[in-house]
């Protein structure tokens, strides 16, 4: 199985703390994952990026999330999304996509 890179896991990382921020409902369904019904940390984890891009982008239960994007070459929008934020550096996790594209476009570039 492919290691997580560092941006990958600090963007789960993340998700994990928004998706618990969202509701007392869905903080205590993170929790029961990970310490009643012991899922793997990864899996709920990107259950937690998929709750917060699903919110942050508005996207309906049956529409994909740039986490879901295998083939990154279509031109459907999570496609077109998921290479904007891979060209900025960031994971495909990140749990606020155009937030997150938003500040990396505000940053100063290095000379």
């Amino acid at each position: 199985m492919k290691q997580l890179s560092r941006s990958d896991r600090e963007a789960l990382e993340r998700a994990i703390e928004m998706a618990c921020q969202e509701s007392r409902d869905r903080a205590a369904q993170i929790d029961a994952m990970l310490h009643q019904q012991m899922r793997p940390w990864l899996q709920v984890a990107k259950f937690a990026a998929s709750c917060c891009q699903r919110r942050a982008l508005r996207v309906k239960p049956w529409q994909m999330l740039p986490l879901d994007v295998i083939e990154i070459e279509g031109d459907d929008p999570p496609a077109v999304l998921l290479r904007r934020m891979l060209a900025a550096g960031l994971s495909k996790y990140e749990p606020d996509p155009l937030k997150a594209l938003a500040e990396a476009k505000s940053r100063p570039t290095a000379a």
